[in-house]
């Protein structure tokens, strides 16, 4: 997404404003520039426009679908690939991306849009100044992830500590964990990670969250596999 704003900015080699500043900060430069980020939300939209075989035949997906307990998916992607495969696997969803979208029936799943979605472009997380702005977590939305990791165990996918905002929410998710050890193994929050080293074992334990190791170079394929032992 960076590289295409670099493009739309004029600069063919995204390296050169990457000498300047971070991802986000040109990001934020684009929305300066540009004036807002319909540019971009317009390539994204088509470059996320995935048929329903594509979704069916992803192991992932499919394996994110039969995870009959979880009834609860939060999400930092703007696409709709995760509501798209409970659908298809024929479970009811329920999207919610705002204030208003909250409240479910005792069947649906829900679909937690954490960075907004094609749909409500205006709560979408792109540059610094948003990422800044959702690091405060006292909106809606981060209330409800506040009440869900209090009454629920749970399970990151695809995160690390690179991620800006997700780092400072495992330190609060710590903080609000590391006095309620109330639960079958005494932890709340377990992470997915790739060939970790002592490094993320160090950083995460410190954390009070469990690493479930996974190995190889096939990053997608071995999440597929963690996710389908669990589901089973």
């Amino acid at each position: 997404m960076v590289d295409e704003a670099c493009r739309l900015l004029g600069y063919e080699d995204p390296e050169l404003l990457r000498y300047r500043g971070t991802d986000l900060q040109i990001l934020e430069f684009f929305e300066q520039k540009r004036g807002n980020f319909a540019p971009l939300t317009n390539w994204l939209v088509r470059r996320l426009d995935v048929p329903d075989d594509a979704i069916k035949h992803s192991r992932v997906h499919a394996a994110l679908a039969a995870l009959i307990n979880s009834a609860r998916f939060y999400t930092t992607n703007y696409d709709d690939l995760v509501e798209r495969s409970l659908k298809l696997a024929g479970r009811e969803v329920k999207v919610i991306a705002s204030e208003r979208d909250m409240g479910m029936g005792d069947r649906m799943v829900e679909v937690v849009k954490f960075h907004g979605d094609f749909d409500n472009p205006d709560a979408m997380v792109f540059s610094e100044g948003h990422y800044y702005k959702r690091l405060r977590l006292d909106g809606p939305l981060d209330l409800k992830l506040r009440s869900d990791l209090l009454n629920r165990v749970a399970l990151f996918v695809g995160y690390s500590f690179r991620d800006l905002n997700i780092g400072f929410l495992f330190d609060m998710l710590n903080e609000m964990l590391k006095s309620l050890p109330g639960s079958a193994t005494g932890k709340r929050a377990y992470i997915v990670v790739n060939n970790p080293s002592d490094f993320e074992y160090t950083l995460f334990r410190k954390r009070n969250m469990e690493i479930i190791p996974t190995y190889g170079d096939d990053r997608t394929a071995s999440l597929a596999d963690v996710l389908e032992q669990i589901a089973s």
